[in-house]
């Protein structure tokens, strides 16, 4: 918006016209959005931005499937490094056009891995060993031996854990997605517990996931100060770990 700085003197955009603080004036630039749309020389922005959205979409796809998860382990800056791996996993696509590029489930390695929290890695918590597979229509976590106190790197002031699993089955299509249901997880439980043998967790789909769905497995940690018989969170879950550590 223009305004006038004298009797004369104007400063900024009138019509079509700039008037600049330094009394020169020019014709205000075109807007560049047909040249985007239509200038040979732009098709590889153009194609590039076409993929990039799409990354964006599936990330925010996959975060909001295994939002509760999430949301007691992440980071500022998640959808960026996630969009990244999406944007990775699309250009894995050997079948479509540059630009036309889409995420392919066979493709999806790239995501194994990935940790949703930069700033608390499961190899630097949990020390216990442990395996994610899938049959059917379940997904299931299995922990053969876990010693709370010597496997699990408690942060100072941590007085309980809880072994973080979910899953989801994501339409990439349709861009919709199924949450599987864990109906007995291992719970809250006291560091100093005793330690625990052949434990599983199993995530139930109501059906088989379709061949051409990604299935995602995610295994984590919180850790918890409980005072007067309550749980709180510790740190902000800035000590909390979650990754995925299964995808099909």
């Amino acid at each position: 918006m223009a305004q006038q700085t004298g009797i004369l003197g104007l400063r900024g955009t009138v019509g079509g016209l700039v008037f600049r603080k330094d009394g020169s004036v020019a014709q205000k630039p075109a807007s560049n959005k047909a040249a985007f749309a239509n200038k040979p020389s732009m098709e590889r922005t153009r194609e590039n931005a076409n993929e990039f959205g799409l990354a964006a979409k599936y990330s925010k796809l996959l975060r909001d499937a295994l939002r509760v998860a999430i949301s007691a382990a992440s980071d500022s800056q998640v959808a960026a490094r996630l969009t990244k791996v999406m944007r990775e996993v699309i250009t894995l696509d050997d079948t479509n056009d540059r630009g036309q590029r889409v995420f392919d489930a066979a493709n999806s390695a790239p995501l194994l891995g990935f940790n949703f929290n930069a700033g608390a890695g499961i190899g630097q918590t949990m020390y216990f060993p442990f395996e994610v597979t899938g049959s059917g229509a379940d997904v299931t976590l299995s922990i053969p031996a876990l010693n709370p106190v010597a496997d699990i790197a408690a942060p100072q002031g941590a007085t309980h854990f809880e072994v973080v699993f979910a899953a989801a089955e994501l339409d990439m299509e349709t861009m919709t997605f199924t949450g599987g249901r864990v109906a007995a997880p291992l719970g809250v439980l006291p560091i100093n517990t005793a330690p625990l043998a052949d434990q599983q967790v199993v995530a139930s789909f109501a059906a088989v996931p379709a061949a051409a769905s990604l299935v995602v497995g995610v295994v984590g940690i919180n850790f918890y100060q409980q005072v007067n018989g309550k749980n709180y969170p510790l740190n902000n879950n800035s000590t909390n770990p979650l990754a995925i550590e299964y995808v099909a």
